[in-house]
């Protein structure tokens, strides 16, 4: 008798301990299904660079999938899965930083006190022992850094590309990736599997970089067009870099860079053209006349190299598309973007006549900057209706600045407060493409430590060739 009622407290206690798992599983289920978001930001002042350069106090953001599928502010019906409470922070755009060499993070510092051909020289030398491995690992270092300092988006121009390929799918940057192919070979042909292979991958679009450029005839060139226009890809390539490149064409071609490029067509197709130093006026209205060209300016690395960076007010002037890139570390020491935007503030400020006194000291209006650097680089890279500003529709690729530290506060402008007084380090978080990449400073995705190992054991081979 005592073991039929044990017994029959055993079963009722297993039935009432199924009938509460039921309802609790029953409970989640139901309250997932009545998800309508993957990611609500709320308290946040969101700097929208759309076209009227709306910010939004005290608003939020809504994110399914990868993209941004509202922003508002007031009261909203949304239930998100994952809520980011964004009180104190200014939430932008991610940063586009239209050309850099990420590779090169070993390069960091290397031979600082030389001039241009003295250190492209030594660079050369240098890249000759740096392996596919390698690759991958200095990329993991510049991605991070990238990441940590707001970037999002970076196009990129170096070797061992499915090295690079790899970090960026370990990371979740977004990237424009240039496509390898043969210099050697006269009919100059991508590997279409190539391209097959990795359009899986949602953050990586391609270019193709014809570099050096001295080295394509027109009829290279015009086949680089025949390219582009065949496999949807954009240009990206080094020109006007030093004072003598001009010199060298002629001698060589009998035309300039830019009549080379003419010729062959390919200022039709979207085009990035980095550094730009030396064009002439005539030069710049010619460009202006085609949509599809991009400047990259570069101030850091041609000041350093160079001792001048590009006529940047003229090509603002005359409504070129310009964007903003670091180069590699090697010439610019930093990936910051932020960095990049706070020279180039105080530097176009600097009297253009001679004597103490210059009526224009007026500079680079701040919001200019922030849009070089968000959606004018976005639409160089022909990338504007996916990224670039914080819009409904667009891929949900975004940061935090945290306005609460000591040297923002107070800000009575805040274009001005990110151009003169932010750096990397204001950025608390990342979201790419609708994942979290950075939260409170954190980066889950990779071990930072171990990758600033490897990159050591890198920097000791270079340093052996010094």
């Amino acid at each position: 008798m005592l073991k039929k009622e044990h017994r029959r407290k055993i079963i009722t206690f297993v039935l009432f301990a199924v009938l509460i798992v039921g309802i609790f599983y029953f409970r989640y289920d139901i309250a997932k299904r009545d998800y309508n978001a993957d990611i609500l930001i709320k308290n946040a002042t969101i700097l929208t660079l759309n076209e009227h350069s709306e910010i939004i106090y005290n608003g939020w953001i809504v994110i399914q999938g990868e993209k941004i599928i509202e922003v508002g502010k007031g009261k909203h019906d949304y239930k998100s899965k994952k809520i980011v409470d964004a009180k104190g922070k200014v939430v932008m755009p991610g940063l586009v930083n239209t050309h850099a060499h990420v590779a090169m993070a070993p390069f960091r510092g290397v031979d600082d006190g030389l001039n241009f051909s003295q250190w492209i020289s030594n660079i050369n030398k240098y890249e000759q022992v740096v392996t596919e491995e390698d690759v991958y690992w200095s990329s993991l270092l510049g991605e991070v850094e990238m990441i940590r300092s707001g970037t999002t988006t970076y196009n990129d121009m170096y070797f061992y590309t499915e090295n690079i390929i790899q970090s960026i799918e370990k990371t979740g940057i977004r990237a424009v990736i240039d496509v390898p192919f043969d210099l050697e070979n006269s009919d100059l042909k991508i590997e279409e599997d190539f391209l097959l292979k990795y359009d899986r991958i949602s953050t990586v679009t391609f270019s193709i970089a014809p570099n050096p450029l001295i080295e394509f005839s027109e009829e290279k060139l015009k086949k680089i067009k025949k390219i582009v226009d065949e496999n949807n890809l954009i240009v990206h390539l080094h020109i006007a870099e030093d004072w003598s490149e001009r010199n060298r064409f002629v001698e060589r071609y009998n035309r300039t860079p830019i009549e080379m490029l003419s010729d062959s067509g390919l200022f039709n197709s979207k085009i990035v053209l980095a550094h730009s130093v030396n064009f002439t006026d005539d030069e710049i209205d010619y460009l202006s006349e085609y949509k599809d060209v991009g400047i990259s300016f570069n101030p850091k690395s041609n000041y350093k190299l160079l001792g001048y960076t590009a006529p940047i007010k003229r090509m603002i002037e005359k409504k070129l598309t310009i964007g903003i890139g670091t180069d590699g570390v090697g010439s610019s020491n930093s990936l910051d973007m932020f960095d990049q935007m706070n020279f180039i503030a105080f530097v176009s400020k600097g009297c253009q006549e001679e004597g103490s006194f210059c009526d224009d000291q007026s500079g680079i209006d701040p919001e200019k900057i922030i849009r070089m650097a968000t959606i004018d680089g976005a639409e160089s890279l022909g990338l504007e209706n996916e990224i670039g500003s914080i819009e409904e529709g667009k891929k949900a690729d975004l940061i935090f600045v945290d306005f609460s530290r000591i040297g923002l506060t107070p800000s009575y402008n805040i274009y001005s407060s990110l151009v003169y007084n932010t750096d990397g380090s204001d950025v608390t978080d990342s979201i790419i493409n609708g994942k979290i990449i950075m939260e409170n400073k954190k980066i889950s995705r990779v071990d930072e430590i171990y990758i600033v190992k490897k990159v050591g054991d890198i920097f000791e081979k270079i340093k052996n060739l010094q």
